[in-house]
């Protein structure tokens, strides 16, 4: 069975650079499962690799699609498992990097086969729009606790639809099972884990770095160049650009902005902690000692090429 490494972990974690080098080692090309690094334009807001990195070893599923556009975790895995295929024709390891648990646990286990409807659809997003995110999250919580907890609170598409799953199943999205099936790969998970306080520190760093790089320019042209960006879903719940959209509409000042992504980020990547911790297929890796070098010694003997 053909393997297919994947490094995950929390924001500001060092994901990147692990997988970039080890890429270089193990002659592999790089598949991003990062929910907003897959549009265009977005780019220092959702800490693309830099331009050396995507010399250096192949990205794929990075700037993808318009940040208009909703893309899910099935679009997701369609074409991770289109690019893993070809990565291997060209001999190489797919090495599958990212924070988004969702697009990794879909391409891993599978998604639940539910089901849209329409109609129901149409009153939810109605819904959505007269009462907001916060009335779509209590209502979440009163249909499915569990899922409340660790969805991404702040992605109306996807606490959209774990409404709808619930309302129309009559059951928890939390409850429903899954369809087992055969792994298609042989999947080597690490996770990269951090000192909560170490991470929080990087976090802080990270997004004065983007400040300094040009956030507030670059959210300034994402508002220029779609008229509506104000009220798109995808910017406006995006960590980064919210906060700036609300610097620039006068609503904050720059430094509450500021200090308001660095407090969004680090909830986020307790959020994020949450959902991989549920996983125990997880091997953990330090990302503090030397991870390259833990990461191909648990590797090296369970690498197949068919």
């Amino acid at each position: 069975m053909k393997t297919v490494i994947v490094i995950l972990g929390p924001t500001a974690s060092g994901k990147t650079d692990v997988a970039v080098k080890l890429a270089k080692k193990i002659n592999g090309e790089i598949i991003s499962a990062d929910s907003r690094q897959i549009y265009k334009y977005m780019d220092i807001g959702t800490n693309k690799p830099e331009k050396l990195q995507l010399k250096t070893v192949s990205h794929h599923l990075i700037n993808i699609t318009e940040p208009t556009e909703n893309f899910s975790a099935g679009n997701f895995v369609k074409l991770a498992d289109k690019k893993i295929e070809e990565i291997y024709r060209r001999k190489k390891i797919p090495i599958v990097v990212g924070g988004t648990g969702l697009y990794i646990k879909a391409l891993i286990d599978g998604l639940i086969k539910i089901p849209s409807n329409k109609e129901i659809r149409t009153i939810l997003t109605d819904y959505y729009k007269k009462m907001g995110l916060i009335h779509c999250n209590k209502l979440l919580e009163k249909l499915d606790p569990k899922t409340a907890k660790v969805i991404d609170e702040k992605n109306p598409v996807r606490v959209m639809r774990a409404i709808e799953i619930c309302l129309l199943t009559d059951k928890k999205f939390s409850e429903l099972k899954k369809e087992t099936k055969k792994p298609k790969y042989n999947f080597l998970i690490f996770g990269l884990s951090s000192d909560r306080n170490e991470l929080y520190k990087k976090i802080n760093t990270r997004v004065d770095r983007m400040i300094t790089k040009g956030l507030i320019k670059e959210t300034a042209k994402l508002t220029k160049k779609y008229a509506y960006a104000s009220k798109n879903a995808i910017l406006q719940n995006t960590i980064g650009y919210s906060e700036i959209i609300k610097f620039l509409d006068g609503k904050l000042s720059k430094k509450e902005a500021i200090d308001l992504i660095k407090q969004n980020t680090r909830h986020y990547a307790k959020r994020q902690m949450t959902w991989f911790n549920k996983d125990k297929r997880i091997v953990w890796i330090d990302s503090e000692n030397d991870p390259l070098k833990n990461i191909l010694v648990k590797s090296f003997k369970n690498i197949t090429m068919d």
